[in-house]
């Protein structure tokens, strides 16, 4: 299959050394606002019976140097959160989190500009807010206008800028900042066809050097070709943490099952109707769609069978040379110290 991550080679982690993300029984709730002219009332009078989100709820885990990490789950489970707690750009309500080394994400690309400075002097601003001092910002600064491609409106305030213009800023400033760990989530609508592949380009050649890299996609291919470990993340609590195949079926497993639970309310709720009804001539569609929610329900089963045979391969496999491979390395260790003696 062509991908920008095809043959990539497996980087070697030591399992050893310092994690370079830690997060210690996080917790995060918000609140949930019917509008904005209700949150701004929560400033001043605490609101009664507050409707609440957990978004994540009592995670734990390390992330050491040099691991490609992918991150799964539906909507709402708490991946993008995370990704915000990792980035600084929120904090948790409970629990300790340990980022040790400067990230670069590629989440919200326009966020933090400044719309009355120019591109240039926003380069500056952006290298100001991660750390960097003058030096480290001349050294980027070309290669971020080269990469952006804005020509002379790279001395043009911001405003005037289109919002492709900003995200192709937003891109090369984070991609050229040498970062230690490197966020991306989902694709990367940062302008046309031949930019979009210079930037995947780019993003391969960061991560050919070793960096941490934190990866969000619906693509489960292109997570399985860049990430050998997942995090699978199901309403805010952490469900698993391992090899990214194994995470990919048991996430997939439990998708279909979450279907079939909402496929049988639905068949509840027809049932009700269809037996409350006084008239059968008047529940053609109502039966119809009963019988459509039980053949969907039968797929649905048929395809955990094959998902679920498929991680029990995949597990006796992986799991089986991990021995042997952890075997091997005990070996090779156990004859040094014996010639060493």
């Amino acid at each position: 299959m062509d991908s920008f991550f095809e043959n990539m080679q497996r980087r070697k982690v030591d399992m050893n050394s310092k994690p370079i993300i830690t997060f210690k029984n996080v917790s995060k709730t918000y609140t949930l606002y019917k509008n904005d002219r209700a949150r701004f009332k929560s400033l001043f009078i605490k609101p009664r019976n507050p409707v609440t989100h957990k978004a994540l709820d009592n995670i734990s885990f390390e992330i050491r140097r040099g691991e490609a990490v992918g991150i799964m789950g539906d909507n709402g489970g708490g991946k993008s959160t995370l990704l915000k707690h990792v980035t600084g750009v929120t904090f948790p309500d409970e629990g300790e989190i340990e980022v040790n080394g400067m990230v670069a994400a590629l989440l919200e690309l326009t966020a933090g500009f400044v719309l009355e400075m120019t591109g240039r002097e926003n380069i500056r601003l952006k290298g100001y807010i991660l750390g960097l001092n003058d030096d480290e910002i001349d050294e980027i600064e070309q290669n971020v206008v080269d990469f952006a491609e804005l020509g002379v409106y790279i001395d043009q305030p911001v405003r005037t800028y289109s919002s492709g213009m900003k995200m192709r800023l937003g891109f090369a400033i984070n991609v050229n900042i040498s970062p230690d760990i490197l966020v991306i989530d989902e694709a990367l609508a940062v302008g046309d066809a031949s930019f979009k592949a210079k930037c995947k380009a780019k993003i391969r050649q960061i991560i050919e050097t070793g960096v941490t890299v934190l990866y969000v996609s619906h693509n489960a291919t292109s997570v399985e070709e860049i990430c050998e470990r997942s995090i699978f993340l199901k309403k805010g609590k952490l469900m698993f943490d391992g090899p990214t195949r194994e995470a990919h079926l048991i996430y997939l497993i439990d998708k279909r099952k979450s279907q079939i639970d909402k496929r049988k309310e639905k068949i509840a709720e027809l049932n009700k109707v269809i037996e409350s009804a006084t008239d059968d001539m008047l529940l053609t569609t109502e039966r119809e769609s009963l019988e459509k929610h039980y053949e969907k329900i039968e797929e649905f089963k048929r395809e955990i069978a094959d998902y679920e045979a498929s991680l029990e391969e995949f597990r006796k496999s992986y799991y089986n040379g991990k021995k042997a491979e952890d075997k091997e390395s005990d070996d090779a260790q156990t004859n040094e110290e014996n010639t060493k003696a």
